[in-house]
C-alpha cells in the first residue's frame, strides 16, 4: 500500500484521486492495447504551411460575425490544454462526432512538454494523431498546413482518410499541475498569464508569443475560421489549486472569454477534469471500448504514460476513461435558452429525470450521467413531439439537434413545425448522439415543434439530448 501511495504521489495524483485508487469509488483497469505501430512513425503526405498575413482587430471582429457558412460550419471544436485531455475528459462525445463524420477540430493550447525536450512533446503530438486516426478508422496519414491566425504561425494537421478531422498545436509551455510554470520556460504558464503575473507567454518551439489579449484573440479567430456550433473545453467552474490541473482551468477561462467574441451560433461546454473520479462511472459498453482504444493509440507515443495495472498512472487512467461529466455551458444566439421559454412534450420519463426540460438546458451539468442528459419519451415512437413556446415572436434561422447517444432509440425522420405552419424536414439524426445542424431562411415564430415522423425498428423510447434554436446561424451563400 505504501508503495502505491508513493507511486501515486510521484505521478502527481491528487488526494481525491488517491482515495479513488484505494477503493473509495469503483474503478476498472485497462491495460494498453498492443500495437505494432512504431512509436515514432507518422506518414505526412504534404506540407504546405500558408504564409501568415496581417490583420486589424476590426477585420477579425467582422470575420467572427460572418453570416456565410463555410465547409466546416456546424462542427465541433475542442480546445484543451494537453494532448490527452480531449481523449480522457470529452469522450465519448468526441468519439461520436468523429464516427458520425461531423467536422471535428481539436486545438491543443500547450505542448504538454513536462519540461522535457522536443522529442517528448512531438511524441505526444504523434500520439494525438494516432488516436484520431483510430477513432476515424483510417490510416494514420496527415497533411500539414497553417491554422490561419493572421500574423501567428500555428501548425495544423488534417487526416487524409477522414478530412473532416483536423488538429491544431499551439505549443505553449506546460505550466505544471500547480500552474507555477517550469524553470526551463522561465516559469511561464497559462495560469500566470491569466492572473497577470506575466505579460507574455512564448511557444516552446519559438514560433509565436502571446499576451492574454492576443491569446484570447487567437482562440476567437480559430473558432471563427472553423465555425463550430459546439465548442468543448475544460472546467472553468473550479478554482485554481482545488483539484484540477492549472493548465486545464486556465485554458477553460481563456476559452470562456474567447467564445463570447465569436458571434456565430454555438454552445460552449465545460467538461470536468481530474475530480471526475469521485463520480459514478457512466461510460461503458462500446463507448468505453472505443474510448479506451483511442487512448491506447495515443499512449504508444507518450513515453511517460504507463497503462499497466501496477502503474499508478494506469489506475488513474482507468478511472478517467469510465467517466465523462459536464459542469457548465454557455450559448451565443440560442433562443431556446432565453427567458420565458416554455417546453412541453408528448411524454417524458420523469422517474429518471429525463424530462423535456433536459433538451433545452444546455446539457446537464447537475451531476447527471451521460445517459441521463436527455429528454426521453415514455414508450414514444412515431408521432412523439417536443415543443418550445416563446414569450414573444422570435426569429430563428437554424437548429442543432442532438439525438440520444443510444443506437437502439433513433429518430430516422422528423419535421420542424413553426407557428405560421411552415415546416423544415430534418432527415435522420445520428444514432450515436452526434449533432445535426440545420440552416434555413430566417422566420419569425412564437413556437417551434419537433415532430417525430420515423424511428428505427428497435426504438422504444425516442428522445433528444439537446434542441438548440438559433437566430445567428451562418447561412450557405447563394449565387446572385
Amino acid at each position: 500500500m505504501d508503495r502505491l501511495v508513493r507511486a501515486a504521489l510521484d505521478a502527481q495524483v491528487s488526494r481525491r484521486e488517491l482515495l479513488a485508487m484505494l477503493g473509495v469509488v469503483p474503478f476498472v483497469i485497462f491495460a494498453a492495447e498492443p500495437s505494432s505501430r512504431p512509436a515514432t512513425h507518422r506518414s505526412t503526405v504534404a506540407s504546405n504551411p500558408s504564409a501568415p498575413t496581417s490583420s486589424t482587430p476590426a477585420a477579425t471582429a467582422a470575420r467572427a460575425l460572418t453570416t456565410v457558412a463555410g465547409p466546416t460550419a456546424g462542427g465541433a471544436m475542442q480546445i484543451v490544454a494537453h494532448q490527452d485531455d480531449d481523449l480522457l475528459f470529452q469522450s465519448p462525445d468526441l468519439l461520436h462526432d468523429v464516427a458520425a463524420g461531423r467536422p471535428v477540430r481539436t486545438v491543443f493550447v500547450t505542448a504538454g512538454d513536462a519540461a522535457r525536450d522536443r522529442t517528448y512533446w512531438t511524441g505526444r503530438e504523434r500520439g494525438s494523431m494516432a488516436a484520431y486516426a483510430r477513432m476515424a478508422g483510417v490510416a494514420d496519414r496527415w497533411t500539414t498546413s497553417d491554422a490561419g491566425v493572421p500574423g501567428t504561425p500555428i501548425r495544423m494537421h488534417t487526416l487524409v482518410g477522414a478530412p473532416h478531422v483536423s488538429l491544431v498545436f499551439m505549443r505553449l509551455p506546460d505550466g505544471n499541475r500547480s500552474g507555477t510554470g517550469m524553470m526551463v520556460h522561465h516559469h511561464e504558464s497559462l495560469m500566470r498569464l491569466w492572473r497577470g503575473d506575466i505579460l507574455t507567454i512564448h511557444a516552446v518551439d519559438g514560433t509565436a508569443s502571446y499576451s492574454a489579449a492576443s491569446l484570447r484573440h487567437a482562440l476567437t479567430t480559430l473558432m471563427s475560421a472553423f465555425q463550430p456550433t459546439t465548442v468543448r473545453t475544460q472546467d472553468w467552474t473550479i478554482a485554481f489549486g482545488t483539484g484540477d490541473n492549472a493548465d486545464h482551468t486556465a485554458t477553460a477561462l481563456f476559452v470562456q472569454q474567447a467564445h463570447r467574441d465569436y458571434g456565430a451560433a454555438h454552445t460552449v461546454i465545460a467538461y470536468e477534469g481530474y475530480p471526475v473520479w469521485t463520480r459514478p462511472p457512466d461510460v461503458d459498453g462500446a463507448d468505453l471500448t472505443g474510448k479506451s482504444r483511442a487512448f491506447d493509440a495515443y499512449a504508444v507515443d507518450d513515453s511517460l504514460m504507463c497503462l499497466k495495472p501496477w502503474c499508478a498512472g494506469g489506475l488513474v487512467t482507468s478511472l478517467r476513461l469510465a467517466r465523462q461529466y459536464i459542469t457548465a455551458s454557455e450559448s451565443v444566439g440560442n433562443v431556446a435558452r432565453g427567458a420565458g421559454v416554455r417546453v412541453t412534450a408528448s411524454s417524458q420519463t420523469s422517474l429518471t429525470g429525463q424530462t423535456a426540460a433536459r433538451a433545452i438546458g444546455g446539457f446537464a451539468h447537475d451531476g447527471a450521467r451521460v445517459f441521463e442528459q436527455a429528454w426521453t419519451t415514455d414508450d414514444g415512437r412515431e408521432g412523439s413531439w417536443i415543443q418550445l413556446d416563446f414569450p414573444a415572436p422570435t426569429t430563428i434561422n437554424g437548429v442543432v439537434l442532438y439525438g440520444r447517444p443510444n443506437p437502439d432509440d433513433q429518430i430516422t425522420g422528423a419535421t420542424l413545425v413553426f407557428s405560421d405552419g411552415s415546416t423544415v424536414p430534418t432527415g435522420a439524426l445520428a444514432a450515436n448522439g452526434s449533432a445535426k445542424t440545420l440552416r434555413f431562411a430566417p422566420r419569425t415564430s412564437t413556437s417551434l415543434k419537433l415532430l417525430v415522423t420515423a424511428v428505427s425498428a428497435t426504438t422504444r423510447n425516442v428522445g433528444l439530448t439537446q434542441l438548440e434554436a438559433y437566430d445567428n446561424m451562418p447561412q450557405v451563400a447563394t449565387s446572385p
